[in-house]
């Protein structure tokens, strides 16, 4: 490994580098997305079951209890909703509040999940662009030596060949995996939106359904 980090010439540096963050990203994102894992369906279940039976409190415990965005966004909710009913507010008052809480609060919830990601997105467009002008840089070599030794000679022009290559293979193979694990991601992230959205619409249908008088 060293002997091509060497042959690949100044370019190899930076590809490395590139290579770390990338891999610490991965093994970050990977660990925030284990702590944010929760069962969505028994979460929902649960405070659904206490809010029918008009136990608020209950509802908001059963929230913390639970690791997540979803769970977040939801008790951003329950708990506004809690101290609005309390105030005897209007249903389409609460609704409404409800429901700009929950949306304001969201970007906050999802942003352990979505940190450093834009780094894997970053770094599979430059790993690429790298490995290319380590292409150049090792054609210019070569071309410098062929025209220093007046013609073609494989043992001249070979350290150039080997870093054009080189390079140009350490690009891709650093990009790929980081392009690969930046969709991956994203489609985790994704999923989690759309079960925040549905969550909280059904705080609201709820809401409007005229339980908003429900005292904890």
């Amino acid at each position: 490994m060293l002997e091509y980090i060497l042959d690949g010439g100044l370019l190899m540096y930076p590809l490395v580098a590139c290579s770390i963050v990338a891999l610490a990203v991965m093994i970050d994102r990977v660990a925030a997305f284990r702590a944010a894992e929760t069962d969505i369906v028994a979460l929902r279940a649960k405070v659904t079951d206490c809010l029918d039976a008009g136990r608020v409190d209950e509802a908001v415990s059963v929230c913390r209890e639970y690791q997540g965005p979803v769970a977040a966004v939801l008790l951003s909710g329950l708990d506004r909703y809690r101290k609005l009913i309390a105030r005897g507010r209007a249903v389409i008052e609460i609704e409404t509040n409800v429901k700009e809480t929950m949306e304001d609060y969201a970007p906050h919830a999802m942003e352990p999940l979505e940190s450093r990601l834009n780094l894997l997105s970053m770094i599979g467009s430059i790993a690429p662009l790298l490995g290319m002008t380590g292409t150049v840089t090792g054609m210019i070599t070569s071309f410098n030596t062929m025209a220093e030794m007046g013609g073609m000679e494989a043992g001249g022009v070979a350290a150039g060949i080997a870093e054009a290559l080189i390079t140009t293979g350490a690009g891709l193979l650093i990009a790929v995996p980081s392009v690969v694990a930046y969709n991956v991601f994203a489609k985790k992230i994704d999923r989690y939106v759309l079960e925040i959205e549905q969550t909280m619409k059904d705080l609201i249908d709820f809401i409007s359904l005229g339980h908003a008088s429900t005292q904890p």
